[in-house]
C-alpha cells in the first residue's frame, strides 16, 4: 500500500500549468530517491498513467486517465450534473463557482464557471484543494463521519497559504464545528489574501459529505448582505447535486436551508 501511496502522490504533482515534469523535478517534488522515482514512474507507464516525451524525456500524464474518465461519467455523470448546478450558481451570484469531490486529505476540482465580470476569481480546475484552508475543504470536513474525519485531520499537514490560514488542529476543530452548526462554510482569505468563499457539501446515500459547492468573491465585494445571498444560493445547488445524485441531506444542511428561505 505504501508503495501505491507514493506512485499516486507522484501523479498529484501535475496541472494545467505544469503538465509535463522531469525525473530530477519529480524527486525533488516528492521527497523520494532518483531510483524509486524511476520506478514508480516505469510502473504507472506500464499502465498508461504516465507517459515519457521521447524528446524532452520529461513525463506526463497518460492516456489511461481518459478511458477512466469516461468510464465514470458514463456510469455516474457527475462532472455534466454538477456543471450546470455551477453555471446556474454563477448565473445567480455573479460570482465564481466550482465544484470538488473529496480525495484523500485533499479535493480534486470537478468542474469550474466564472462570471462575465472584469473583477472575478480565477479557479485552477487541475488545483488540489487543502482541506484545512478552503472553504470546500470546511463543509466536507464538517459532515464526515468522526472516524474518518479524524483520520484525516490527524494525517493532513497544516500549512499556511495566507496569514488568516489556520495551522492549528485545535483551532481548525473549532472551525469545523462552527461549520456543522452552520450549516455551510465560510472561509475568509485563508488560501488567497483577496478571495472569500463560502461552500456547502454534496452528500451520499448515507449522508456524508463526499464533496463540495463553492462560490468566491473578491475580498472588496464581500458583506453580510451578500454572504447571506450568496449562502442560500450554494446551499441551493449543493443539494440539487446531492440528490439528484441519490445523496441524503444532512440535518444541519436542510436547517440551514430552511433559514435562508425563511
Amino acid at each position: 500500500m505504501q508503495t501505491v501511496d507514493k506512485a499516486m502522490k507522484l501523479l498529484g504533482y501535475f496541472s494545467v500549468a505544469e503538465p509535463e515534469i522531469g525525473l530530477s523535478e519529480l524527486a525533488r517534488l516528492a521527497s523520494f530517491d532518483k531510483a524509486a522515482t524511476r520506478r514508480f514512474l516505469v510502473a504507472l507507464a506500464n499502465h498508461g498513467l504516465i507517459e515519457q516525451d521521447g524528446d524532452t524525456r520529461k513525463y506526463r500524464l497518460g492516456p489511461a486517465f481518459l478511458r477512466l474518465a469516461r468510464i465514470r461519467e458514463a456510469t455516474r455523470p457527475l462532472a455534466s450534473m454538477m456543471q450546470r448546478s455551477l453555471d446556474d450558481l454563477t448565473r445567480v451570484t455573479g460570482e465564481t463557482a466550482h465544484g470538488s469531490m473529496l480525495s484523500g486529505e485533499h479535493l480534486s476540482i470537478v468542474g469550474v464557471a466564472e462570471p462575465q465580470r472584469p473583477t472575478r476569481v480565477s479557479v485552477d480546475p487541475s488545483q488540489s484543494l487543502p482541506l484545512h484552508a478552503t472553504a470546500s475543504g470546511l463543509a466536507c470536513l464538517a459532515f464526515l463521519d468522526e472516524e474518518t474525519a479524524q483520520q484525516i485531520l490527524a494525517g493532513t499537514s497544516l500549512r499556511k497559504h495566507t496569514d488568516y490560514t489556520c495551522v492549528s488542529k485545535r483551532e481548525l476543530k473549532a472551525l469545523v464545528a462552527e461549520t456543522r452548526e452552520r450549516g455551510y462554510s465560510i472561509a475568509v482569505r485563508t488560501f488567497d489574501d483577496d478571495v472569500i468563499s463560502i461552500a456547502a457539501p454534496i452528500f451520499d446515500a448515507t449522508g456524508i459529505a463526499i464533496g463540495a459547492i463553492s462560490a468566491a468573491t473578491v475580498a472588496s465585494r464581500y458583506s453580510k448582505e451578500s454572504e447571506r445571498r450568496i449562502a442560500g444560493s450554494v446551499l441551493k445547488a449543493a443539494t440539487g447535486v446531492s440528490e439528484a445524485t441519490g445523496g441524503t441531506i444532512h440535518p444541519a444542511v436542510a436547517a440551514a436551508i430552511d433559514r435562508h428561505r425563511a
